[in-house]
């Protein structure tokens, strides 16, 4: 009865960890086909020219910077880091600009002196 539970307990512990690592495999080809298929887009932004580029708030170093990394990883990763990025600088540059008081000087009025008045009689 000894071996019986022990076998059982062991068979047990077998496929758990044999289920484990097969969702891991999948997990694994899932997120490099993903890897791949954003490298494949990224590239295709990269044919952009400039103007383009400016259009969606990247420039060509973005571009460059996220096809820079490893085949494994995903460069639309990179590229959301970077346009958040540019994004809080903007808001910050935003709130910088609203905290700052705006004075705007009137012109000043001209005195009873100042005034000629024209009369053709």
């Amino acid at each position: 009865m000894l071996v019986m539970t022990f076998v059982t307990k062991t068979l047990s512990a077998v496929s758990g960890g044999a289920a484990r690592a097969a969702a891991h495999t999948v997990s694994g080809a899932k997120h490099l086909g993903r890897a791949l298929l954003h490298r494949r887009e990224v590239m295709r932004l990269s044919e952009l020219d400039e103007r383009g580029l400016k259009d969606i708030g990247l420039v060509r170093s973005d571009i460059e910077g996220a096809l820079s990394v490893s085949w494994l990883s995903d460069p639309s990763s990179v590229l959301e880091a970077r346009s958040a990025q540019q994004r809080s600088a903007a808001a910050g540059r935003r709130e910088a600009g609203l905290r700052r008081p705006v004075v705007i000087q009137a012109a000043p009025r001209p005195s009873a002196k100042d005034i000629k008045i024209a009369c053709n009689a």
